[in-house]
């Protein structure tokens, strides 16, 4: 059985964009979030989210779990990070499905559906106890993050289009 072109190119971004997921969540300069005790700044949700605004939904949906999935099985990986396989992967999606429909700050926004998908889930297993879901330092702590999701996906997904897509006329 041979894959399309299209099969194949899917294939690649997948796993060119799980590679990116996995290294970022392993990188060491990873800086903890100044609001939330504990916490690093997941500079890694924002792959799957650039995956789906400059590739579509199914690129995004698979490349959050699987560079969660394999981020997981890495020396990073914990409980939190299992239990965000699904939630990246919906994250990577919606924005996915935005592509097209709204600008790619909007689209990044996607990253506050990650955001309370884990939070939810974090919660629900108990890995985060339910008084810090009403806790400011928890919140201020999701923005500061969101927003320099957002800044970065927009920056990256400019780039890659000024020298990958051709011009409209």
């Amino acid at each position: 059985m041979t894959l399309s072109r299209a099969g194949r190119l899917l294939l690649l971004r997948v796993a060119a964009c799980a590679v990116l997921y996995v290294l970022l969540g392993n990188a060491r300069s990873v800086r903890p979030n100044p609001f939330i005790p504990g916490a690093i700044v997941a500079v890694n949700m924002v792959v799957p989210v650039l995956a789906g605004i400059l590739f579509g939904p199914p690129t995004g949906f698979l490349t959050g779990v699987l560079g969660t999935a394999l981020n997981a099985l890495s020396p990073a990986g914990s409980a939190f990070e299992r239990l965000a396989i699904g939630p990246h992967g919906v994250m990577g999606y919606a924005a996915g499905w935005l592509r097209g429909r709204a600008p790619a700050p909007i689209a990044a926004l996607a990253l506050l559906v990650g955001h309370v998908l884990n939070l939810a889930l974090f919660t629900l297993f108990r890995l985060l106890p339910p008084g810090a879901l009403a806790g400011a330092p928890l919140w201020t702590g999701i923005v500061y993050e969101t927003v320099i999701g957002v800044m970065s996906v927009t920056v990256m997904a400019g780039v890659y289009r000024l020298g990958f897509e051709p011009t409209r006329s």
